[in-house]
């Protein structure tokens, strides 16, 4: 009786939370931009219950916009406004749809400055929302493709009151693609002026709120081999940490992730608890790295997959049932629980979530058709994997090539492959957030945290 009136009690207060979601929803009816399914519902949910409030409250640690304008025509627009305290941005454009993008910390627009939504010469509009935990996104909607003239802070403005000045002028979509992020800081770091380079790595203290947080999850350990090479007997438990530890260390030494390891040691971690992991720290993408075999020697190449409940074809389904058997062969009891992704609001969240996760599959895809190799058929499958269930953080697992092939093996583990499959894995992931729309974002559900293991 108690865990049905558990149950009872849990799915009140999720009908109770899905009406407010409704009702932020047609509260939202009258905007410009209407939301049209149930991923645009949960972003209106999110932007209601983060709305600029009536008094801005200095004490949150939030930067206040205001002063937003937009002036000139479709040759020459400039764009401004004024930030409460000096902080650092990174001001980048996308193509498709044509965009401007600002990253900031978390931020609010105060009130009284933040007039009409609408534009005036390359400006077509404008949206302003929560990016990720302690992150915050105004993105500028233009009217075809478009240049940054000039991003900078206006130095005539006071120092601990600064100015944004953008001003964009005509350009053409090859070149707004090619386009390099623009990295700002305020004076007191003598920084200033415009640069097209990517910052030097800053501490992690400094910017832990700031930015994105990336899970980088090693398959298998301890007890649990994995897959082992039939040359060499190489398990795949070491293959794939050695690449998870080259490729964290090659994230954090961009300065621009917060990265975590579920593991850096050749230790057992449960599947559940690789997932909770994940959440404990509001993971904002979460990458699980594993090698394959096959009885066919001579299938090679990398493959890439995302979360589905009915798996997309027979390989996806018996890999799924081999990686969800980690706990059982490394003789780790699991506690059955009701499920997550079963709750109402979880599963609303969770169909924004799969949506992130294959556009990010699909960036890993581009990059290995670049710079790798992808396995012959079907190389993007869908399983039930249960490392992937975290249903608030976009998940995928690579599968980065065949132990059961030599000349795979060989690349595996070399360091150098090492290297190089790091920096495109980190291509991806830059691509993956540049491309991310604020709005779309899984909202966090930090009322069911656990604690990460040490």
């Amino acid at each position: 009786m108690a865990r049905a009136g558990g149950r009872f009690v849990r799915l009140v207060a999720a009908l109770c939370a899905v009406s407010g979601l409704l009702s932020a929803f047609a509260a939202g009816a009258t905007d410009a931009a209407q939301p049209a399914g149930i991923g645009d519902l949960v972003a209106a949910a999110g932007r209601a219950s983060t709305a600029v409030p009536t008094k801005a409250h200095p004490g949150d640690g939030a930067v206040v916009l205001s002063g937003w304008s937009v002036g000139g025509d479709e040759a020459h627009t400039v764009v401004t406004v004024d930030l409460s305290r000096p902080s650092r941005l990174r001001v980048f454009t996308l193509a498709e749809p044509t965009r401007v993008v600002i990253d900031l910390p978390a931020s609010r627009f105060d009130p009284a400055g933040d007039g009409a939504r609408g534009g005036r010469g390359l400006v077509a509009a404008w949206r302003f929302g929560a990016h990720a935990a302690g992150r915050s996104r105004l993105v500028i909607d233009t009217r075809g493709a478009v240049a940054i003239a000039r991003a900078a802070f206006d130095p005539s403005a006071p120092a601990d009151r600064p100015r944004l000045v953008i001003e964009l002028v005509p350009s053409n979509a090859e070149a707004m693609r090619a386009a390099a992020p623009i990295e700002l800081a305020p004076a007191a770091d003598a920084t200033t002026a415009t640069t097209k380079a990517s910052p030097a790595p800053v501490s992690m203290a400094a910017t832990t709120a700031t930015r994105p947080v990336v899970v980088i999850d090693a398959g298998h350990g301890g007890g649990d081999a994995g897959t082992v090479s039939p040359a060499s007997g190489r398990p795949e438990k070491s293959v794939v940490l050695d690449m998870a530890t080259v490729l964290a260390r090659r994230l954090r030494e961009t300065g621009r992730y917060e990265v975590v390891m579920t593991r850096t040691e050749d230790v057992f971690i449960g599947l559940g608890e690789r997932v909770r992991i994940a959440r404990a720290h509001r993971a904002d993408l979460f990458l699980s790295i594993h090698a394959d075999a096959e009885y066919d020697h001579s299938v090679r190449g990398a493959t890439v997959y995302t979360l589905a409940e009915k798996a997309s074809d027979e390989q996806a389904a018996a890999l799924a049932a081999k990686e969800n058997q980690s706990d059982a062969l490394a003789g780790h009891v699991v506690e059955e629980s009701e499920s997550e992704v079963a709750d109402i609001l979880a599963d609303l969240t969770l169909r924004e979530t799969r949506r992130l996760s294959h556009a990010f599959a699909r960036d890993l895809l581009d990059e290995y058709r670049r710079n790798g190799r992808l396995v012959k058929n079907a190389p993007h499958r869908q399983a039930g994997l249960k490392v992937l269930r975290a249903h608030d953080v976009p998940s995928a697992l690579v599968e980065l090539g065949f132990l059961s092939n030599k000349e795979d093996e060989a690349l595996l583990t070399s360091p150098d492959w090492r290297e190089k499959t790091a920096a495109s894995l980190i291509a991806a992931i830059d691509h993956w957030f540049a491309g991310r729309d604020p709005f779309a974002a899984p909202s966090k559900d930090v009322g069911a945290r656990a604690p990460a293991s040490p």
